[in-house]
């Protein structure tokens, strides 16, 4: 669908230098903010429709740990949209080789309604370009 070429930064990692959990799932939810802003609907469109995702559960599992300064990418394989939506990404080093897989629940949320709601039309057309 999308991918995206990062380096480990030292706001990702721990005493170890190796990169945390959190970042995983921080990168998840960057591309597809990236994707997003591909697609027309930056932060301020966004905002401006009043939507906004609103985070669920997620799945971790690392394969190898990516370490500070290393160059990585980032690749969304896929996104099942229903009530929720659910991505999932994988995280290759510069060897090419997968280190870890997310899959990462997001919602969208109307911030007028203050409700969860279905994914509009206008943006679940990019995602499945028949609709």
């Amino acid at each position: 669908m999308i991918c995206k070429n990062y380096v480990v930064t030292g706001e990702d990692v721990n005493d170890y230098m190796v990169m945390e959990d959190t970042a995983y799932i921080s990168y998840t939810v960057r591309l597809l903010y990236h994707f997003l802003f591909h697609n027309g609907f930056s932060k301020e469109k966004l905002n401006y429709m009043h939507l906004g995702l609103q985070e669920g559960n997620h799945e971790l599992i690392i394969h190898k740990n990516l370490m500070f300064t290393e160059h990585f990418l980032v690749e969304m394989k896929h996104c099942y949209i229903e009530d929720k939506i659910n991505i999932k990404s994988c995280f290759f080093n510069s060897k090419n080789e997968c280190c870890a897989e997310v899959v990462k629940e997001v919602k969208w949320f109307d911030a007028i309604g203050k409700e969860v709601i279905k994914t509009p039309n206008q943006i679940l057309r990019h995602f499945y370009p028949k609709v």
